[in-house]
């Protein structure tokens, strides 16, 4: 990889906006602020592709920000998933849940880095960047082998997009985070060649009092693992993998328990988070960078993206000279709604033997069950919010 500092001058002045984090939500950016004819450098401290804690689903917003980025072919390639069957409290439930597709991260991060690309933007990865108090953007190299002296640019707008464990905006008090009481921290994993995979279209959703475990078949064939999980009772049940485990078990799936006893797992910092502000002079955040919610309904990489096309405007005005701060409100109307409806279905999850009696008599009233299920991946009614996406 060039050195940073060279590759910057080669450009002989700033970048109009610097977006850190080439996850869905800044890649997004990325292409959206790119395709606009503004100069763009999209830096991340990963190299690609790469493996992430995700669930790997992708809902209809989602998608059709894929399409509108002419990668039709990427969206087609997902797997649609039709069916999601709960297991909890010895009970299991089925519910027609149609209109999202999984597809891997491995996928699905360097096709819209290449979009940006091809729209002009320029990719640096393995970069460590931080805003400063005065909003330049410093940049110091992670590859062990270019000189890791420190580089500095002045853009004239960033866009935050580097996740939970995002240390970009650790000199920026005025952006800390606020982490919930009783929180969860998430675990993820992806396995391969094993028997009592869920079949393609099948979402397996396991609960037990230590949390929540998802499961899906990729569009490759691996099945992802991702899970939400209560911190002390983990570490009682004998950490994640074990509890992950003994989940996979409860819903008479040893093949899958026993590729969890044994796989990689990676784990994310504790997930409801919010920040104390998510715009301040010429920074917008985005994405998980932005606060995050346990997405139980699938959503997370979708309201990352739909951020990314609604935060463009606000951004071209900071390119302008404006003050970053209206996307505050923007932002909390845009995911305010989808939030309550997250924390809604994740308190059921929560508590599985008030809500399993529920899920099954919706799995026997079909029409009832889709019109709720689509509520709860927000596929149905109004798009109160969708003048803000443009």
């Amino acid at each position: 990889m060039d050195h940073v500092g060279a590759s910057i001058m080669t450009s002989h002045r700033d970048p109009d906006v610097v977006v850190i984090g080439a996850g869905p939500a800044g890649a997004t950016a990325a292409c959206v602020l790119g395709e606009r004819g503004h100069r763009v450098l999209l830096v991340d401290r990963a190299s690609f592709p790469r493996a992430k804690v995700c669930g790997c689903c992708l809902a209809p917003g989602g998608q059709g920000i894929l399409r509108s980025l002419g990668l039709d072919d990427l969206v087609d390639e997902g797997v649609p998933l039709d069916t999601t069957i709960v297991h909890g409290a010895g009970r299991t439930a089925t519910l027609h849940f149609p209109g999202s597709v999984t597809l891997s991260r491995e996928r699905l991060d360097p096709a819209l880095i290449d979009a940006a690309r091809h729209r002009g933007v320029e990719f640096l990865p393995r970069i460590r960047a931080a805003v400063t108090a005065d909003d330049d953007v410093e940049f110091r190299p992670l590859d062990p082998s270019t000189d890791a002296s420190v580089d500095r640019v002045r853009p004239k707008a960033i866009v935050v997009a580097d996740g939970l464990g995002g240390r970009s905006l650790d000199d920026r008090p005025e952006f800390g985070w606020q982490v919930a009481g009783r929180n969860r921290f998430g675990v993820g994993t992806v396995v391969e060649h094993v028997r009592d995979a869920p079949r393609r279209g099948e979402l397996l959703m396991l609960t037990d009092r230590a949390g929540y475990l998802g499961v899906a078949t990729l569009e490759d064939g691996r099945v992802d693992l991702a899970a939400a999980l209560h911190p002390e009772r983990t570490r009682i049940g004998g950490g994640p993998a074990a509890t992950c485990g003994r989940m996979l078990r409860a819903a008479r799936l040893p093949g899958l328990a026993e590729a969890a006893d044994t796989a990689k797992w990676r784990g994310t910092p504790n997930l409801t988070r919010r920040r104390r502000c998510v715009a301040a002079g010429r920074v917008c955040c985005i994405g998980d960078a932005g606060g995050y919610v346990e997405p139980f309904t699938g959503e997370g990489m979708s309201w990352g993206m739909e951020a990314a096309v609604a935060v463009a405007p606000f951004i071209e005005a900071v390119i302008g000279g404006g003050d970053a701060r209206a996307w505050n409100q923007a932002h909390a109307r845009l995911l305010s709604g989808r939030r309550r409806r997250c924390r809604t279905v994740s308190f059921a999850i929560r508590h599985p033997r008030v809500a399993m009696p529920v899920m099954r008599l919706l799995g026997r009233l079909p029409r009832i069950g889709r019109r709720l299920a689509g509520v709860a991946s927000g596929q149905s009614g109004p798009r109160a919010d969708a003048g803000a996406l443009g």
